[in-house]
């Protein structure tokens, strides 16, 4: 009897097990089929309509400043600058996923470093034989002087638009070649996301003449996470990569960006001084978060699939916490005095630094739940 009741025992266990089992597995498999579907819209909501709006103004950019070469006015100089400003905001809210092709391809550093080499571009504008084939040379430059921050010193002083009578030719034909080289880096990174098929004829054609065709479609694998090929091994590994992303940004932001002029450390740390266009940037890097978790291209709410809405399923305070902490950074930031370039010690400097890093707190608690839940 006893060995009886033993065996009964047992089974009943074995039953509680295989139950908890096929629960846990039906959880796992409805968790990653949540997630895949935040995967995707992540991919064709928020990154490739990011970097096809960055290829296209860059595209806009680079036409204007080849004008400016053959006839300099003041208007082709206003256009310039407004063009750059929204490139700008483009590449900005791309900065919350430079995992992948821009981070591969060493893209971020090419076209985003600062502070500028100026003394570098003294000597190559007054070296008339390089000038005569800028077009050639520029690929090769240091980072120093190349992307948006080259082309802004050439364009702007002191948060106003240059007058045309003060560039000289030489300035508008670096220009010129630095957009252009701008431009084949937007690009590859439209291509390397959504695959060198879906991008128009004229970018192929950029991309093919200068034989820098992606040799990744970082799109498919963040779909196909988990299977052969791709560089996620998992869904969830693909969903927490978007997190990671976000994180690295806010304390860039924070830490970098805002808190190395702040603290002393580097005075002249300064993103997009010549345009004063620095707290814009920082502004759009956390756009760029909320972007990435709500999974929208410019989202105001959480889309039904994204990473939020799966946060939200399973521990709505942490979802709630997240929220509040991006647009409590964004209010922090929009409340700093401008322009960050004079104004980079003000107390309401550390009360931002402070709200990238209550953010950055708040990212890293939603990761918890996203891997253990």
């Amino acid at each position: 009897m006893k060995t009886l009741k033993k065996m009964a025992a047992a089974f009943a266990v074995a039953l509680a097990v295989m139950s908890c089992e096929k629960t846990e597995l039906g959880s796992s498999s409805a968790k990653e089929e949540q997630l895949q579907r935040a995967n995707e819209q992540f991919v064709d909501a928020v990154v490739v309509p990011t970097y096809r709006s960055l290829a296209d103004e860059c595209l806009k950019l680079q036409a204007t400043l080849e004008s400016l070469t053959e006839t300099t006015t003041d208007a082709l100089v206003d256009q310039a600058c407004k063009q750059w400003r929204n490139a700008r905001q483009y590449w900005e809210w791309s900065e919350a996923f430079l995992f992948g092709a821009a981070s591969k391809y060493s893209i971020d550093p090419h076209i985003d470093t600062w502070p500028l080499d100026r003394a570098a571009l003294e000597g190559v504008l007054n070296n008339q034989t390089m000038m005569d084939d800028i077009e050639n040379y520029v690929g090769n430059f240091n980072n120093g002087l190349l992307g948006f921050h080259g082309l802004e010193f050439i364009i702007f002083r002191d948060g106003k638009n240059r007058h045309a009578s003060d560039i000289t030719k030489n300035e508008a034909r670096y220009a010129a070649a630095v957009a252009a080289d701008l431009t084949l880096s937007a690009c590859r990174l439209e291509a390397a996301w959504a695959g060198i098929d879906n991008v128009s004829e004229e970018k192929q054609s950029i991309l093919e003449e200068a034989e820098m065709e992606p040799e990744d479609n970082f799109g498919e694998q963040m779909r196909l996470c988990g299977q052969a090929g791709s560089v996620w091994k998992s869904v969830t590994a693909g969903s927490e990569q978007i997190i990671e992303g976000c994180k690295d940004i806010v304390d860039e932001v924070g830490n970098s960006k805002i808190g190395k002029p702040y603290t002393g450390e580097d005075k002249n740390y300064i993103e997009s001084p010549y345009s004063e266009n620095s707290i814009t940037d920082f502004y759009d890097n956390i756009v760029s978060i909320r972007n990435a978790y709500f999974g929208k291209f410019v989202a105001t709410s959480a889309e039904t699939n994204s990473v939020s809405a799966y946060i939200a399923s399973v521990d709505k305070d942490t979802d709630a916490r997240l929220i509040a902490a991006i647009e409590n950074c964004l209010n922090a930031i929009d409340a700093m005095p401008r322009p960050f370039v004079n104004k980079y010690t003000d107390p309401k400097v550390k009360e931002t630094i402070d709200a990238c890093d209550d953010l950055n707190n708040a990212l890293e608690a939603a990761r918890k739940v996203l891997i253990e839940q």
